[in-house]
């Protein structure tokens, strides 16, 4: 069933202005580096342990800690202090807020350069499935059906995504231009969003691709959208709580890992599943234009 986006309410913008995005603190292995060249010999020593796999700290108390690197607990003090923190509880803090946020070194941890390759192929596979497996069981099916309708009857269709999420967004625009007209992929290399944004309409719709680490600019092109009445779908990951008022739908895909980096198999997965039930539902007019398509492309002679 369609609903009548003209009539959404605006957003909760102050002046005119989106939301600022609150600065982060300093993470553990630049406030290291700063002070390096002048730790004393045992400080360094717990340092540059700390270096090699510093998302491991959030799993040691101090003294477990000191005697990993086998310095005294005093000097694991005297380092932490002249880090910054209060106490080595509010290092470990900081580690747990940068691991949840999605630094691929705080996720790194120290087993896994110690475990055999070939034998590690077979667990690899098994965490991607899972990964897929968890992201549709948590979709919702009412908002997978409304975004749907949405894809199909938009006038444009503005995609929006930056670091990873860029690419996922350029495979969603070229899954849905096979099937329909008017499919934007943001931003344009060395263009600003001003240009865009002011071609926004009601009859748009924004998909915006946000799974970490995601940039302020982001947010900023949500709420544009969302001022000026174009329906927002949100893609984003299932790991932090980083849920967009603004966006009219949002779902959210898995891409924890036990391994090193992210797993993107289930926003991948389900960008390919929004294309398939998208064309089913374009009926006629989605069919014409892939014959269309195919015809052009031997015409132009596109393939080998």
């Amino acid at each position: 069933m369609m609903h009548h986006y003209a009539s959404l309410p605006r957003g909760p913008m102050m002046n005119g202005k989106a939301p600022t995005t609150p600065e982060r603190p300093r993470s553990l292995e630049a406030r290291i580096q700063e002070h390096l060249s002048e730790l004393p010999s045992s400080e360094r020593k717990l340092a540059e342990l700390i270096l090699d796999f510093p998302g491991e700290l959030s799993a040691y108390n101090a003294t477990e800690l000191a005697r990993l690197a086998g310095v005294s607990k005093a000097a694991a003090s005297r380092l932490f202090k002249r880090l910054g923190f209060t106490n080595f509880e509010e290092a470990r803090r900081l580690v747990r807020d940068i691991k949840q946020w999605g630094s691929p070194i705080y996720l790194h941890e120290r087993q896994q350069d110690s475990s055999p390759l070939p034998s590690e192929s077979q667990s690899f596979l098994s965490d991607h499935v899972a990964a897929l497996t968890r992201t549709f069981e948590q979709l919702n099916e009412a908002d997978i059906e409304a975004a749907l309708h949405r894809i199909v009857e938009a006038r444009r269709i503005w995609l929006v995504g930056f670091r990873n999420s860029y690419f996922m967004a350029a495979y969603a625009r070229w899954q849905f231009i096979q099937f329909r007209q008017q499919v934007h992929l943001l931003p344009h290399p060395g263009e600003t969003f001003g240009e865009h944004v002011t071609e926004f309409g009601e009859d748009d719709l924004l998909i915006a691709v946000g799974m970490r680490r995601r940039v302020p600019e982001l947010e900023r092109v949500m709420h544009a959208a969302h001022e000026r009445g174009v329906p927002v779908l949100y893609l984003t990951d299932s790991l932090s709580s980083d849920k967009k008022p603004v966006a009219t739908w949002t779902l959210s895909c898995d891409i924890s890992s036990s391994f090193l980096f992210h797993t993107y198999v289930g926003p991948m997965g389900l960008i390919h599943y929004l294309s398939v039930q998208a064309v089913r539902l374009t009926g006629k007019s989605g069919r014409v234009r892939l014959e269309d398509i195919e015809i052009a492309h031997e015409q132009v002679r596109d393939f080998d």
